[in-house]
């Protein structure tokens, strides 16, 4: 009867040591994700469901306001390519200056659907100037863009993102820090669209951990399977 060692050729270590490396240190910062993400959730949860209060000199993002003040009638910003319900559209940027800010703030009117000829862009027109309402402060991400120009230079303005640093390097105009997205009270909000804060959940980020470690746990079994050699 052979006596079976154990021998593992070298060239076969190196490849276990180091995808078993790679598929352990995937899988750990899989967790650090999840374990981000739910503390992203419980943030939002918290601060957007909360009793709109007056906005004070240190907001944080998703932090519920009501603002009071005034639009501006020169301009609006259409954001592009926003989906809803599979129907291609816009969201609605309209500034104003509100009491206790500085700078005008960007509000978010909410989404419009687009016309049959991109070259026309949908009436978006204010009839009432002034406003009270509440909202949520929200900071979005630059996200996919494509070429240079982010927003157009003149009006109507077209932007690729609702990104505020992108649009204020564009126009050459200083906005607070967030956008405001306005609860659809208004005379003229349009279409509001819910906030998503997070489009991975916690619970996928943990599947995708598990599945690393699987695999690390099936190289494991198969270094040690070919590992092992009859003695002659």
């Amino acid at each position: 009867m052979n006596k079976k060692t154990f021998k593992p050729n070298l060239k076969i270590l190196i490849f276990y040591v180091f995808f078993s490396i790679v598929f352990i240190a995937l899988g750990f910062w899989q967790i650090e994700r999840g374990i981000s993400k739910t503390e992203l959730l419980q943030q939002f949860e918290t601060r957007s469901k909360a009793e709109a209060s007056a906005i004070n000199d240190e907001p944080k993002k998703w932090d519920r306001v009501k603002l009071s003040g005034e639009f501006f009638d020169s301009f609006n910003i259409y954001i592009d390519n926003v989906i809803l319900k599979g129907i291609p559209g816009y969201k609605v940027l309209t500034p104003a200056k509100v009491e206790g800010i500085n700078e005008p703030i960007l509000v978010d009117r909410g989404w419009v659907q687009r016309e049959t000829s991109r070259e026309v862009l949908p009436d978006v027109s204010i009839s009432k100037m002034d406003f009270e309402v509440a909202g949520i402060l929200v900071s979005p991400e630059l996200g996919l863009v494509l070429g240079d120009e982010i927003i157009t230079k003149t009006k109507p303005y077209l932007s690729q993102s609702s990104n505020i640093e992108a649009i204020e390097k564009g126009l050459e105009i200083e906005f607070y820090d967030f956008i405001f997205l306005a609860d659809p009270l208004m005379i003229d909000s349009l279409e509001y669209i819910e906030i998503i804060p997070t489009n991975i959940l916690p619970s996928k980020h943990y599947g995708y951990a598990s599945q690393w470690f699987t695999m690390f746990l099936v190289l494991t079994f198969m270094f040690i399977l070919t590992s092992f050699k009859n003695e002659e």
